[in-house]
């Protein structure tokens, strides 16, 4: 009897020490609502592909979050520019200009598109995708983000002189449905000749209109009707169905798809069709003949005044 119960013990004792390391093993299991570990965030490897991981902008103070962005946009620059990863660069340097005034100009646009870039990262890093893909893509995204952007508008006063010796002069950029009041100096100091004789006596000037308003010198001048100059049409100008010699202003649409030209003349209200780039000139071929009107010294000047709309009008 004794001999069994002392074998019954051992036995029972060899089964608790064959448990102990399962029990041990269960007391080690992650507890019930235990933190699990953060994302990674920043700049990672997937397999030999470095990416960006975009922390929760959401969740950032001010402070942070402008830290976070200044910290992403550099890793996208040098991604762009071919410093992050080897053999991947844009290879556009107009592509990079349009990422960098997309980021640069609005850089909270970086807080979604750095999530839809790590997925795309990522992908090529684990063989899902190809690099060729993914940079098509990435070069493109500058100017999808830009598309419609106007950084340039015509909201301000501008006052400057034509030179009526040159051609297209005075770039100004507008935006699209930018309203302006464009003004040039009128018959009492604006007159010019477009084909001097040499002889001032013998000059017909014109105004920006581009109509003949008097001929002679100095202070003794001839009213003249307007068909008192003949122009041949070929010798008009950029603008051949406008007055030969007119303040006239050419639109190039900023994506350079089209090109449109006005008469502005004493006065134009004008409205901007698309984002693009505003010049001026006197509507002529051959400007080295164009001479302002002279009275003993003082000449008359031909001024160029562009005006936004009044608030509230």
């Amino acid at each position: 009897m004794r001999r069994s119960t002392v074998l019954t013990l051992l036995l029972l004792i060899a089964l608790a020490l064959i448990a102990a390391p399962a029990f041990a093993k269960k007391k080690k299991k992650k507890k019930k609502g235990a933190a699990e570990e953060p994302p990674p965030v920043g700049k990672v490897m997937v397999g030999k592909f470095a990416c960006y991981a975009p922390p929760d902008f959401a969740k950032m103070s001010g402070t942070d979050r402008v830290v976070a962005r200044s910290e992403a946009l550099e890793y996208v620059m040098g991604l762009a520019n071919g410093t992050v990863n080897e053999g991947f660069k844009f290879e556009d340097d107009e592509d990079i200009n349009y990422l960098e005034s997309a980021f640069y100009g609005r850089p909270a646009l970086l807080d979604d598109w750095l999530g839809d870039n790590f997925k795309r990262c990522q992908a090529v890093g684990q063989g899902k995708a190809k690099a060729s893909d993914y940079l098509a893509w990435f070069s493109g995204q500058g100017r999808e983000l830009e598309e419609g952007e106007c950084y340039k508008p015509l909201d301000y006063e501008y006052h400057n002189f034509m030179d009526i010796q040159v051609g297209w002069q005075y770039r100004i950029h507008v935006c699209k449905d930018d309203k302006a009041l464009i003004e040039t100096t009128g018959l009492e100091n604006g007159k010019y000749t477009i084909q001097d004789t040499g002889k001032a006596k013998t000059n017909v000037y014109i105004t920006a209109d581009g109509v003949p308003v008097a001929a002679g010198m100095y202070d003794k001048m001839d009213p003249l009707p307007p068909e008192a100059v003949a122009v041949p049409a070929g010798d008009k100008g950029p603008v051949p169905e406008e007055p030969h010699g007119a303040v006239v202003m050419r639109f190039e649409a900023e994506d350079g798809s089209y090109t449109k030209y006005f008469l502005v003349g004493a006065k134009l209200e004008f409205e901007a069709p698309d984002h693009g780039f505003v010049s001026f000139t006197v509507n002529d071929t051959t400007f080295f003949d164009n001479k302002y009107h002279d009275v003993r010294g003082a000449i008359d000047y031909l001024g160029l005044d562009i005006y936004p709309p009044v608030e509230g009008e």
